[in-house]
């Protein structure tokens, strides 16, 4: 189903993960009490909610009324889709990695390289960006199972409710001291908190907000509207304090994994799925270019850390006077050169995007 505002927020998204990547470069590179540090970890931020959105429409059409769930097609039609798209592009990834690093022509035994590469392939890490792919392939094997008792408020208030607590708020609170913070933390512990899935609550959650959208009215989303601008103002001002202290970038607000991200998320989740009504219609027209372009995001998350690295070698990503230009400008420029990739492998006759 080709739901224009998902389209719409499936392309901002992906311009907020190409934004998460980019701004990763000032975050790495400045001294925590320079302004390109401070800019870059508000961009990173703000960014990360982009990766969060991506699960969180995933959960909203795949969960949505009136589909026939089967476990034929969970298998074949996604898991198995983006298990293989997973593997595919692990392997594309270790030979750019070979390329860039001038091993691939230089290799003195061609036959050892291989051999690493295969075992690599198949045991060693994916690139930074690739694990996307087999979380959302594990996370439709849990469809058949969930989809008939998530369309039930409570059944996903029940679930919702210890996933905020426990994954996202409990773990934000242990940023700051408190009272028994440390009896809380060693009893949470003890109960193996942290195995409660992640990232299906996030999934659950984009359904929720998109199955009783009607629920909200303006006063509501008003309310959400501040307190995701508020998590947001929040996460930047203490994170930039906190890296501050420890002479080092703190990773704690950089994570989807954070209250803080949950409130901007939902924010611009509900910002989209709530704007104007035809927004909520079908989009059947093919040659709509929001259309088009929503068709290419998997493929654009799938090439951009290509182009980036591109661009890193000539030297975009260098800290400069103009730093406050730079990183949209890389952040289009990327977008833009993914875009036309995703377009040339779109037109292959096998998709590997």
């Amino acid at each position: 189903m080709k739901i224009q505002a998902f389209e719409k927020l499936r392309i901002f998204s992906c311009i907020l993960v190409i934004l998460v990547h980019v701004s990763a470069q000032l975050v790495s590179s400045a001294g925590v009490y320079e302004s390109a540090f401070s800019f870059g970890y508000f961009c990173n931020v703000l960014a990360f909610s982009g990766v969060t959105l991506f699960v969180m429409i995933s959960g909203a059409l795949t969960l949505r009324d009136g589909r026939n769930v089967t476990v034929k097609d969970t298998v074949f039609k996604r898991f198995l889709k983006f298990f293989i798209l997973y593997m595919l592009w692990k392997g594309i990834y270790i030979i750019f990695d070979l390329i860039c690093t001038g091993e691939f022509l230089n290799t003195p035994d061609l036959k050892e390289m291989l051999r690493l590469s295969a075992i690599k392939w198949i045991g060693g890490n994916a690139y930074y960006h690739l694990w996307y792919l087999p979380m959302i392939a594990f996370l439709s094997i849990l469809v058949p199972l969930i989809y008939h008792g998530v369309q039930d408020k409570n059944v996903c208030r029940l679930f919702l409710v210890p996933f905020i607590l426990l994954c996202l708020f409990v773990p934000t609170a242990f940023y700051f001291e408190f009272p028994f913070k440390y009896l809380i933390m060693d009893f949470l512990k003890q109960c193996r908190s942290e195995y409660f899935p992640g990232y299906l609550g996030y999934f659950i959650i984009g359904h929720y907000l998109y199955k009783w959208k009607d629920d909200f009215d303006n006063k509501k989303k008003i309310m959400i509207y501040i307190s995701g601008l508020a998590g947001l103002i929040f996460a930047v001002i203490f994170g930039i304090i906190k890296s501050r202290s420890a002479n080092t970038a703190f990773e704690g607000y950089t994570t989807p994994m954070c209250f803080t991200n949950l409130l901007t998320s939902s924010a611009l989740f509900i910002l989209f799925i709530n704007g104007k009504s035809s927004d909520n219609k079908e989009n059947n027209n093919d040659k709509n270019p929001v259309k088009i372009l929503s068709g290419l995001t998997l493929g654009i998350y799938l090439v951009h850390p290509m182009i980036i690295e591109l661009l890193k070698a000539f030297g975009f990503f260098t800290i400069n006077a103009y730093i406050y230009m730079t990183v949209p400008v890389s952040v289009i420029i990327v977008f833009a050169l993914s875009s036309l990739i995703a377009l040339i492998l779109s037109k292959l006759p096998i998709r590997i995007s």
